[in-house]
């Protein structure tokens, strides 16, 4: 069972009406909780995906330390070591780099959902947060007098051919 961290755009110190937090929910995004195997295989990549450009930029800086001056000072078992544990960090903590990125951009921890797949997390968060927040309905014009369309004599209302129009 994986457990998903959902994140939704803040509103400010505001409290957000039933609209607004209704609007919110297709911008939500899910984060897995724990190891990241896509980061741990694809780490720079993995990064650029997610837009996380400081960090790719610091990944780039460590492994041109790694390759141009480690080489001086260390062993290539060593450096091979270290950018193995550089990759495990990665996975350790990609998820962890996800959600402070997430918070500098303005958005708040909304719930934790699980599933057994993303699909299922993301049915039972929103099955929760659509009963939660009733969806905004616009109220109907009543009026006294009813509106009905009536159609001119031996007239049809829609798109019929007319009886005596030759095929």
């Amino acid at each position: 069972m994986a457990v998903y961290t959902v994140y939704i755009p803040a509103f400010g110190r505001r409290t957000p009406s039933e609209a607004e937090r209704y609007a919110a929910l297709p911008d939500a995004v899910f984060v897995r909780e724990g190891f990241s195997r896509a980061a741990f295989f694809l780490g720079p990549f993995w990064l650029a995906w997610h837009r996380l450009w400081g960090f790719l930029l610091l990944w780039f800086a460590i492994l041109l330390l790694l390759t141009v001056e480690a080489p001086h000072y260390l062993n290539g078992g060593a450096i091979v070591l270290i950018a193995l544990l550089l990759e495990v960090l990665l996975g350790l903590e990609g998820n962890s780099l996800r959600r402070g990125e997430l918070a500098r951009q303005g958005f708040r921890l909304s719930d934790v959902a699980a599933g057994a797949r993303r699909i299922d997390a993301e049915r039972s968060y929103f099955r929760r947060a659509l009963a939660a927040i009733p969806p905004p309905v616009p109220t109907p014009k009543i009026s006294d007098t009813p509106t009905a369309f009536a159609a001119p004599a031996g007239e049809v209302v829609g798109l019929f051919p007319r009886p005596e129009d030759a095929r």
